[in-house]
């Protein structure tokens, strides 16, 4: 084992654990007392307000069959990330750290639960009634890239610790010669 090995292997739950962190630390964030939002939200206002209605095109409006599937995805990693999943992946992998396949889909699990939550949300038009972007356009995929944050990138660089760790570990393995009777 080489001596980067355990920093590596010390680093990635605690790169797996930041997306968690920042889902329970915003939860528990309270917003301000409703009095001070009281005189912020009326302090600038001159009185009265409008009303109105919009009435949107129903052509505009995605029905995508893949709006479920991205619905539930968003879901499930929502999910996952809450209960700390991540760190439950990379602690899997360190416990099979002698197995030549755990570290590789330890990496693999992060990458797709970092992947997961850009890919998956709603994103919507600029306009009122443009409602969610279709799926696989320019558009889309300008907002998937704009999209990221700081929880992924800590995934994704968990994952490469987790390659990393296991890469300082692992051992060449001789393949099983066939047996002359079973060619």
């Amino acid at each position: 084992m080489s001596s980067s090995a355990p920093l590596a292997w010390a680093a990635a739950p605690a790169a797996a654990a930041y997306p968690t962190w920042d889902a329970w630390r915003t939860r528990f964030e309270w917003p301000a007392p409703p009095e001070r939002i009281y005189e912020e939200y009326y302090a600038g206002d001159a009185g009265g307000f409008a009303e109105g209605s919009v009435r949107c095109d129903p052509g505009a409006i995605d029905r995508s069959p893949f709006l479920l599937v991205r619905d539930d995805l968003a879901t499930l990693a929502e999910v996952a990330t809450t209960w700390a999943v991540p760190v439950l992946i990379v602690l899997f992998a360190l416990v099979r750290r002698r197995s030549p396949t755990a570290a590789p889909r330890a990496a693999w699990a992060l990458t797709l639960l970092a992947v997961i939550r850009p890919l998956s949300a709603d994103y919507r038009g600029e306009d009122v009634c443009s409602g969610s972007l279709p799926l696989f356009t320019a558009d889309w995929f300008e907002a998937v890239l704009a999209g990221w944050e700081l929880g992924e990138l800590w995934l994704l660089g968990a994952a490469l610790l987790v390659l990393l760790a296991s890469g300082a570990e692992r051992r060449t393995f001789t393949p099983v010669r066939s047996l002359r009777g079973l060619r």
